[in-house]
Order: C-alpha cells, then structure tokens, then sequence
C-alpha cells in the first residue's frame, strides 16, 4: 500500500506541473481536502485529485466525457417520450447498440456526435407526430378523443 501511495504522490506532482498549477494552487486543491500535504492525502484522495488533473490535462478525456453525457441525457429524452422507464446500464446499452460497440467508453467522439443528433431527432419527430396526431383526431367529426390518467401524468394517448 505505501508503494502504490508513493506511486500516486509522484503522479500527483507530475499532473501538477503538466497543467501549470503553482504552489499557491497546489495549497488550494489540498485544502480542499482538509490537508496541508499530499503525503497527508490516503490513496482513494491522491487517486481522485489524480484523475481530475488527468481530465484537466487531456481535453480529448474531457469532451469525449461531455459527449457521452448528451447521448446519455439525449437516449433518456428518447426513452422518456416512448413512455419506457430504462436505467443508466440500457443506455449504455442502446449506446452501444447503436455504435456498434462493446464497450460505452469506447465509442469515439465523432459517433457520439452523431449518435446525440439521432436521438435528440428522433425525440422530436416523435413529440411532433403526437401533437400532429391529437390535432388531427380532435378536428376529425365523430371521433371521440378520450384522455387516460396514469398517476403523475396525463396522456393523451389510448
């Protein structure tokens, strides 16, 4: 356990110079953690100090994290307005699918780009054909539109 501290102290200073942090820096994200050096930081404090400069260094980690956030919250909206509760892991999963990969890290950026304009797409052709449809069955005569009451919505929906 003390080499892998030892490890992660040298990476710690290494992060720190790569992102052009100074002392008075270095004293503030210790601080931050109720410490005064990063000897005094336990493993699990260096590691996640460590993989915050790490995105901090890399920009690429750092948009590929933001994108995967969209298709994420853009694949939710989807499944949202398809009325199916899903979880994070079908996300992924659907995310992938889609890709045509195995692993949800491992889809690049530019699928990620394309795959956050399909679903976000799709989820307004879908609102748009709802209201293109209650609109049409509501102007129709003798057709009688009825409104289901599910707890916590209202659906227009049959």
């Amino acid at each position: 356990m003390e080499k892998e501290k030892k490890r992660l102290v040298k990476r710690f200073h290494t992060l720190l110079g790569k992102a052009g942090i100074d002392d008075d820096g270095k004293r503030d994200i210790l601080s931050a953690y109720g410490v005064k050096s990063s000897l005094d930081l336990d493993c699990r404090g260096l590691m996640e100090v460590c993989d915050r400069l790490t995105t901090l260094t890399t920009p690429g980690l750092a948009e590929a994290d933001r994108w995967r956030k969209r298709v994420m919250a853009a694949i939710f909206s989807y499944c949202r307005e398809m009325k199916r509760e899903v979880t994070v892991n079908e996300v992924k999963a659907i995310a992938c699918r889609a890709a045509g990969t195995k692993s949800f890290n491992r889809i690049p950026v530019d699928r990620l780009r394309s795959l956050y304009n399909a679903f976000k797409q799709r989820t307004k052709d879908l609102q748009t054909v709802d209201r293109m449809t209650v609109a049409e069955l509501g102007n129709q005569p003798g057709v009688m539109m009825y409104f289901m009451y599910t707890p916590g919505e209202v659906n227009s929906r049959g």
